[in-house]
């Protein structure tokens, strides 16, 4: 072997083509999205409201502007673009142009088309794009050592003129408000003179009170652009790394993808990227600090004199001691990221398989799971969460208590009281820490949020830099003169063992860690992980011997090596051989999925035209159509030729808007067969010159797969190159050519004769399957003809033109739709909302609570307010005869009061809040596993898994912040206005104004604030589920290169998402500043009824009043602030509140007074009396009046053709859908009156397409750890996974360290199981499925076309084994090879959902004119053959 390196998978080329020009012009029309899809985002009623101020308004309801979409693209938009950068300054300070949009909002409920499209400089592609250039730019400058903070600064390049500015801003708003103190202190000393020359002018403090309110306005709006930037910037940086976490999803090698779950990367994509959007809108004010800190050190100086440096000591101690305390939290966050990350694995994988988990009654031990998961999380959040509240009170207090050490320290040294300082200073300088203070309430906030954000950051940072595919040379051409396609001499293919390179990689970590300090450096992973492969590729050649030591002992299949073969033009080649042999492996390797690993030099590959594998057949969650076309032109000549080729005609047909039908999440209005012909109809729709079909007729009845041999593969692709693996050798005489793959890799090619005389096992298999195939042959007769239509026998173009274009596409979009629209809430939260999370939080006391919490919150601000006030007392010496300890202790007392009260209401908050979010969490988690199916088959997972994502995000650390922002500012507002009604009774006329002002801005605010909130979460749904599903269908993707149609409709929805998130952003900086105005009217009030003196106010009283008054401004808005921003993530509480306590739920789960014996049943004798079911009350029924009386023991095959209800009688008897009518009965017991797990416990179901879970075999048999061992082994030897001679050399096997799973065998307990058992073939995971029905001893069985995706022979084993291991059981067989009920006691014929035929199969056989007789004659099966099942 030569020492170069190995060739790295590319899965990005799986469609290669030597004619790199004709494939660009073919992508620009593979671009068109999916227009039905896309109109559900911009889907939009109108719904009046009647409102408070609705009086005022016209009643005209204004239109919604119209956006539509057409098949090019092209969009026909009335929406005006985004305003901000096209209006005049006065309206972009004062934002303005936002008020139309407030206007429509207040008359009626805001829909999607009623945002503003984006300008281009916002818009998704814009953006991305200069990012993508930048972060190249950094990977060319740092090639090969990547700096740790590489995409910190990506981002700040990106985008330093929005973030840029918005520093720049907070700077000077930070500078202006720590200026503000001087003309306070102008203020009080012009009162204080006035106090003693009552007839002094009032020119200047008109003046100066005029003055103060013009900057206080000023800084306002500074500060609202400031922080409207910075929030910009966040949702900016949130959308070019979710683009950037999407586009890296394609890239990313087999090796990234094993590192990088889909689990794991949905958990950054959401979680983590939500928490840096929040970190960057507090950043600016960590770069504005120094500036109010040097100025407020200065003034301090100059009012107290050196004495204040000891305040600024004890400032610096705390905080200090803050960065301590997040330094802890950010190793908590660390730790938290990880069971975050695991529980959002497990709800994927829980949301993805909970059919199965339904059918298995595991919904108890998920639920247990996912607790024990979440549980450690919170845990974890309550400490954060403790410590960052209580050095939040600190922050908070930090002024009063910096000030109290400054006025003791002043006392002290000047033996008598403030001697020498007026009161103009001491309240000044009160002020002076005041102005410290806000910025040490937002400091906490952004150091926090700043250490999620760097935190989450360096994850997103190690997935973009994770090793990607080497993008593949085009393969050279084949020899022109033979006429060859694909030309193989000598290639070795082998799939490489992930699990022993990231062992490997750890524990290479971990020594780094040990021998060498920490450097602040990433390495980008792109050439060294090859290496560490070559390595492990190099081991497992030298331990080649140890692993085949025992020829008994069956590894996994590895790969190929040294295969040599030739396909020429128009060849048709069968790929077969026994489960577990490497077919799906073959034509992943010449797709070039699979890792080469033979030397270029040693060894040819060459490739003439373009290729394409149809694997596992993955569809949308759109219409049966969209999938058909998958982004191509649709053609109606060609699209009717492929439905009949594929034989879809007749499914079309009984759909209930045909082809406009939608498939649902995970095709679930389908069968398995539906969606085979449908993933088959997408690839013969595309043209291409290479076909690879990997078992596309393991799911269709024999008569079927003749026609779809026939008519699609002979026929309609006749003259291309077509390679099928297949298990039905019934058609392997219509190939040119078959590739026999047999056990240990072995690899032979040549004509069904040459195997036959040269291959002991094609001959022992093609023996055995000659024999079965018999049975099924199937005769080409004149009905058949008729029913199924060939591709010849088309209409006329012209009547098939006709028949496209006449049809309704609305109306039979409207007719076929699945998935059910969002909820969305409207108008104000209701009050239950709030009552139900609290009672989530508190249980029973939640009034105690709510209580308590209030009172703590009012004698904070009461201690906080008066320990001004008291100031006051002392400086003026209000009780006379008093010392001036008297006025220090108390002065003490209120202070650390203040303190206390704020520690107990932050940490009572916290404890309420974070128990709320863990218990909805836990709630919804259980209410999903006991909702219905039809729940799940009509909503997409990434609808629901933001709910356990971004919303649980909320919960656990946004809304607790701002629910207690909310209630500790409107508690400062009424003091403050309390305080100025004691000191100045004539304000309280102004009040009533004051707050009916508050009232009629809030209320505009509100009415349209609220709605494009939710208006957002819904669009940001839509990102979700376009993610999850590619995440679920990439392979699909890459194969037919639509990357980019991806990636596009990614753009559009997220520009969709932006539209509510950028508008969000702007209509709370309209308000905000419309409260600044407010507020500063108010402070002018008060500072001109201070210097006119119409209430003798005196000097020390008005300090304390201007301490506050200044601050009004920003009380006011940072209350409309919170309380808005708390009914927003209210709106994911709503959401949490809707999926734990409003979901739909199944029958009770558990009934104890009629849970039946623990025995039950013992006969498993199942009568259905009369039973009728339908899907949902508006569907027809699928089962119609149903009576079949099944004895105990007996064995019934369920027939009939596709849609006739085989299926249904599976749900009903597990109960996933409820009778409409009568009832079924298990050895007397009706089983709609006992519980769902008493039910599905005593059943076991081996379904067509079975799901085995991430983990290993042992997890998959017995997830739980309910059985031992011994009983696992023993289900895997008798399920013939494992032979019995060698099971004592598969249990000595252990899980090498250096090998990972290399050396176990394929069904070793230990051995890994992939994401969704992607590495199993379809029929080992059927053998697993056999393997888990013997653990779990049923009397019951359902087989559900359990062998549909195996050989004959394997196929005829399992059949075997399961007459063998299940004796005295229930068996009820739905079947599409006939053969295999041949030999049950009875045969239950159905036909639209009614029992036409009912009785032994020589009975039905011996009935002429019946469906099964009829059956038995297409299939070539005799009486004899019936007779000789039963062995006579």
């Amino acid at each position: 072997m030569s020492s170069k390196k190995p060739e790295v998978v590319t899965t990005n080329s799986v469609v290669v083509d030597t004619s790199i020009t004709t494939e660009k012009s073919q992508q620009e029309t593979l671009l068109n999205l999916n227009i039905d899809d896309l109109e559900k985002v911009t889907d939009s009623n109108i719904i009046p409201q009647k409102r408070l101020f609705s009086f005022l308004h016209s009643k005209k309801i204004p239109e919604i502007p119209t956006y539509n979409t057409n098949s090019n693209n092209d969009q026909s938009d009335e929406r005006p673009i985004y305003p901000l950068y096209h209006v005049n300054w006065i309206s972009r300070i004062f934002f303005l142009w936002i008020i139309p949009l407030i206007k429509i909002g207040y008359k009626r409920t805001l829909q999607p088309n009623d945002l503003f499209k984006l300008d281009d400089r916002l818009s998704i592609e814009s953006l991305y794009n200069d990012f993508e250039n930048n972060w190249n730019r950094i990977l060319k400058i740092h090639n090969g050592k990547i700096p740790k903070f590489a995409l910190v600064i990506t981002l700040l390049r990106t985008f330093r003129y929005m973030f840029g500015s918005s520093i720049l801003i907070s700077i000077i708003y930070s500078c202006g408000q720590a200026l503000t103190p001087l003309l306070t202190k102008k203020l009080i000393n012009f009162v204080e003179e006035k106090q003693f020359i009552p007839h002094l002018h009032v020119n200047n403090g008109v003046g100066y009170a005029i003055g103060t309110s013009v900057l206080m306005l000023t800084t306002g709006l500074l500060f609202n652009h400031f922080f409207h930037n910075s929030i910009m910037t966040g949702y900016q940086v949130r959308s070019v790394l979710t683009r950037a976490v999407f586009t890296k999803t394609f890239k990313i090698s087999q090796y990234s993808h094993h590192k990088y779950s889909n689990g794991k990367i949905t958990s950054i994509m959401s979680t983590d990227l939500s928490r840096m959007e929040l970190a960057w809108a507090f950043q600016p004010l960590l770069w504005s600090f120094p500036g109010p800190l040097i100025i407020c050190i200065v003034l301090l100086i100059i009012n107290l004199g050196a004495i204040s440096l000891i305040g600024f000591g004890t400032f610096f101690v705390i905080v200090v001691l803050i960065l301590f305390a997040f330094n802890q939290i950010i190793q908590l966050r660390v730790k938290t990221n990880k069971f975050t990350d695991q529980r959002v694995s497990l709800m994927r994988e829980i949301l993805n398989s909970l059919k199965m988990i339904k059918y298995y009654a595991w919904e108890d031990a998920y639920d247990k799971n996912v607790k024990d998961i979440r549980k450690n999380e919170v845990s974890l959040v309550v400490k954060m969460q403790n410590i960052r509240n209580i050095f939040t009170a600190f922050a908070i207090v930090l002024p009063s208590l910096s000030s109290l050490i400054v006025f003791l320290a002043l006392y002290k040294i000047n033996g008598n009281g403030f001697q020498g300082k007026n009161t103009g200073q001491i309240f000044s300088s009160l002020s002076l820490f005041e102005v410290l203070s806000l910025q040490m309430i937002f400091v906490p906030i952004a150091l926090g949020t700043g250490i999620d954000g760097l935190i989450a950051l360096s994850r997103v940072q190690d997935f973009l830099l994770a090793e990607e595919e080497e993008k593949l040379k085009p393969l050279p051409p084949c020899d022109l003169s033979k006429d060859n396609v694909l030309e193989l001499e000598n290639c070795s293919f082998e799939w490489q063992d992930y699990e022993a390179l990231i062992q490997k990689e750890e524990e290479d970590e971990e020594k780094q860690k040990k021998s060498k300090s920490t450097k602040f450096s990433f390495v980008k992973k792109k050439n060294t992980t090859s290496e560490k492969q070559q390595d492990c590729i190099s081991e497992d050649k030298n331990n080649k011997k140890k692993i085949t030591t025992n020829n008994n002992v069956a590894n996994p299949i590895k790969g190929f090596h040294d295969i040599s073969f030739e396909v020429k033009r128009g060849e048709l080649i069968i790929v077969t051989g026994g489960i577990g042999t490497g077919k799906s492996s073959l034509l992943l390797a010449l797709a070039r999925f699979m890792t080469r690993t033979s030397d270029e030099s040693t060894s040819t590959f060459k490739q003439t035209g373009t290729l394409l594998l149809c694997g596992y057949p993955w569809v949308q969650n759109t219409t049966v159509r969209n999938n058909i076309l998958f982004g191509s032109k649709f053609d109606p000549i060609k699209y009717d030729k492929v439905i009949k080729a594929c034989s879809l005609t007749t499914d079309l047909s009984n759909l209930p808007a045909g082809d406009f039908t939608e498939i649902g999440e995970r095709g679930v209005t389908l069968s398995g067969g539906q969606k085979a012909r449908i993933n088959l109809a997408r690839s013969v729709y595309r043209d291409k010159d290479i076909y690879l079909f990997d078992d596309v007729l393991s799911a269709v009845d024999a008569r079927v797969g003749k026609h779809i041999m026939d008519e699609c593969i002979i026929k309609f692709l006749n003259g291309k190159t077509r390679i099928l693996a297949t298990h039905q050798l019934s058609l392997i005489e219509k190939a040119d050519r078959v590739i026999y793959l047999g056990a240990g890799g072995s690899f032979n090619i040549g004509t069904v004769d040459e195997l036959l005389s040269t291959n002991n096992g094609f001959s022992q298999l093609m023996d055995f399957s000659k024999r079965e195939a018999d049975k099924e042959h199937i005769k080409t007769q004149e009905d058949e003809a008729m029913e199924i239509q060939s591709v010849s026998s088309s209409s006329s173009t012209s009547d098939i033109e006709e028949k496209y274009r006449s049809q309704d596409t609305k109306m039979m979009a409207k007719m076929g739709q699945t998935i059910l629209k969002e909820e969305r809430a409207i108008n104000s939260m209701s009050l239950n909302i709030y009552k139900k999370y609290l009672k989530a939080g508190s249980g029973k006391w939640y009034l105690l609570a709510t209580i308590m919490y209030l009172l703590f919150v009012a004698f904070s601000t009461f201690t906080e307010l008066f320990s001004s006030v008291w100031l006051s007392f002392w400086t003026e010496e209000k009780f006379k005869g008093r010392k001036d300890g008297f006025y220090m202790g108390l002065y003490i007392l209120w202070v650390f009061s203040s303190l206390l009260f704020l520690v107990l209401q932050f940490v009572l908050i916290c404890e309420v809040a974070l128990r709320a979010s863990r218990n909805l969490n836990i709630k919804a988690v259980e209410t999903v596993l006991h909702t219905p199916m039809s729940f799940i088959d009509t909503t997409p997972i990434g609808r629901i898994l933001n709910r356990f994502t971004k919303d649980t995000e909320v919960l656990d650390s946004e809304i607790l912040e701002q629910l207690r922002m909310t209630i500790n500012e409107a508690f400062m507002v009424i003091g403050v206005m309390i305080m100025c009604i004691i000191y100045l009774p004539w304000f309280a006329i102004a009040v009533p104004f004051i707050m009916l002002s508050f009232v009629f801005i809030s209320d505009h605010y509100q009415s349209s604030g609220r709605e494009i909130k939710r208006l957002e979460a819904v669009q940001r749904s839509f990102v979700y589920n376009n993610f999850n599903e590619v995440l679920t269908g990439i392979d699909t993707v890459k194969a037919y290169s639509l990357q980019e149609m991806f990636l596009k409709k990614n753009d559009y929805l997220i520009n969709k998402q932006n539209e509510a998130t950028y508008l969000t952003v702007a209509t709370q900086r309209w308000v905000s500043i419309c409260m600044d105005i407010v507020a500063v009217c108010y402070a002018l009030i008060i500072t001109l009824l201070c210097v006119t003196r119409q209430f003798r106010i005196g000097a020390s009283s008005t300090g304390v009043l201007l301490s506050y008054v200044l601050q009004f401004p920003g009380l006011l808005n940072s209350l409309l602030r919170s309380i808005t921003q708390a009914e927003n993530d209210m709106n994911s509480v709503e959401r949490l509140v809707y999926y734990a306590s409003d979901l739909p739920q199944e029958a009770p789960y558990r009934i104890m007074e009629l849970k039946p014996d623990n025995n039950w049943p013992i006969n498993a004798n199942i009568i259905f009396q009369n039973v009728s079911l339908k899907y949902r009350p508006e569907l027809p029924f699928v089962l119609k009046d149903l009576s079949i009386d099944i004895k105990g023991g007996e064995k019934i095959g369920v027939c009939g053709r596709t849609g006739a209800g085989k299926s249904t009688i599976m749900s009903a008897l597990y109960r996933l859908v409820e009778l409409t009518h009568g009832k079924i009965i298990i050895d007397g017991i009706d089983i709609s009156k006992i519980g769902l797990f008493d039910l599905r416990s005593k059943l076991t179901i081996i379904p067509q397409d079975p799901v085995l879970f991430k983990g290993t075999i042992r997890k998959n048999l017995d997830p739980f750890g309910e059985c031992n061992d011994d009983i696992l082994w023993n289900a895997l030897v008798r399920s013939g996974a494992i032979t019995e001679d060698i099971i004592k050399d598969v249990r000595s096997q252990t899980k090498s360290k250096e090998d990972g799973n290399t050396e176990l065998h394929k069904f070793h307990l230990d051995q890994t199981v992939e994401d969704e058992g992607s590495n199993f073939s379809l029929g080992e995971r059927q053998i697993l499925a056999l393997s888990r029905a013997l653990v779990r001893k049923s009397k019951i069985l359902i087989l559900d076309e359990a062998t549909s995706s195996v050989d004959y022979e394997t196929d005829a084993n399992i059949q075997t084994r399961i007459v063998k291991e299940f004796p005295h059981c229930t068996i009820l067989c739905i079947a599409h090879r006939l053969k295999t009920i041949l030999n049950y006691d009875r045969i239950l014929v159905l036909e639209k959902g009614e029992i036409q035929e009912f009785d032994s199969p020589i009975n039905l056989f011996d009935k002429e004119k019946g469906i099964f007789r009829e059956m038995c004659d297409r299939s070539g099966i005799q009486r004899n053959d019936i007779k000789c099942s039963y062995g006579e």
